[in-house]
């Protein structure tokens, strides 16, 4: 009897891009092809982590489709990054189903970025919710994550796309979403505006204020002082004034996160991984004008991802029956 091949799915980084990936997985399942091992950097391991932990494509689309993704931008004073993280780890939480990496139903691993030893880590043991949150921690956006006595941040500044991660997991056939190559496949869709940038500065400046106010409007007070307060309060430190103090901060830390992460961008990514992968199908979706920024467009990214799929079954096929 043939033995069946199996099927490793890199799935790279990218922000609101790796949005894409939910449609590279719908046209797999819809053609019965399950992939037996997954690798995730970043968005790649969000959206990885969510289909090794149960999750259907449709589902996956679905949790996509209905986040609010402005509200779980929670931001922070910045030290080490603008935005602390906590409730992207919750969401992520919760569509894992909390689960841990052993009790998955597929193989699964996060790649991470170690800055206190310089150092590549594949993150498959433990929790993965805080795993998958170390992965995404974008230098200098989001705080890194300290697990027992390290720091990491963002897998991608050292494996944007995971393909050799695979191939070591066992894949016979690698199939690699490079969501980076500069190659124009098929037309994306066009952003009109930057309305979910727009929000999220308006969220920003929203919360500094609601922070503002709790540290500076004492709650012991008459409630007609406090009401008095709270109204000059809010004429006094409108948006374009918060914007100034804002924009007179210090951030020594995320200088100094945001330094380590392009020395080791520049040492990694240089050697450009992609030009000579061991990757058997590579997936190249064209965005067109969409942005890392536009989550408000999941639906494009989906069809995106679904289109550079399709274009790749052929081959993939091919592969799956060729013999070894």
């Amino acid at each position: 009897m043939k033995k069946r091949k199996k099927i490793g799915l890199a799935l790279g980084g990218g922000s609101a891009r790796g949005l894409c990936h939910i449609g590279v997985l719908k046209i797999l399942h819809k053609q019965g092809i399950h992939p037996d091992y997954i690798a995730g950097t970043s968005m790649g391991a969000v959206i990885g982590a969510m289909y090794a932990a149960g999750h259907s494509p449709e589902e996956i689309e679905e949790i996509a489709k209905t986040t609010d993704w402005k509200n779980i931008i929670d931001f922070t004073l910045p030290k080490a990054g603008l935005v602390q993280g906590r409730k992207v780890e919750n969401m992520i939480r919760t569509s894992v189903f909390n689960k841990k990496f052993k009790n998955l139903d597929i193989p699964f691993k996060a790649v991470a970025y170690n800055l206190s030893n310089h150092h590549q880590v594949l993150f498959n043991r433990g929790d993965v919710a805080k795993a998958v949150r170390a992965s995404l921690s974008v230098p200098g956006l989001f705080a890194p994550v300290k697990i027992g006595r390290n720091i990491y941040v963002d897998g991608g500044i050292s494996n944007p796309t995971p393909f050799d991660v695979v191939r070591e997991m066992g894949a016979d056939i690698v199939i690699a979403v490079d969501l980076f190559s500069k190659q124009s496949v098929i037309k994306g869709y066009e952003a009109k505006d930057e309305g979910f940038l727009v929000e999220l500065r308006e969220k920003f400046i929203g919360d500094e204020l609601a922070r503002m106010k709790k540290i500076i409007i004492p709650d012991y007070l008459p409630e007609f002082l406090l009401r008095l307060i709270r109204w000059i309060f809010d004429r006094l430190l409108y948006p374009t004034r918060i914007l100034k103090i804002m924009a007179g901060r210090e951030m020594p830390e995320i200088t100094k996160v945001m330094y380590g992460s392009i020395t080791s961008l520049i040492s990694n990514l240089a050697v450009e991984r992609m030009k000579y992968a061991d990757v058997d199908i590579k997936i190249t979706p064209s965005f067109g004008k969409l942005q890392w920024s536009d989550f408000d467009h999941s639906h494009n990214f989906v069809k995106i991802g679904e289109k550079a799929m399709l274009k790749k079954m052929p081959e993939l096929r091919r592969l799956m029956r060729k013999r070894n």
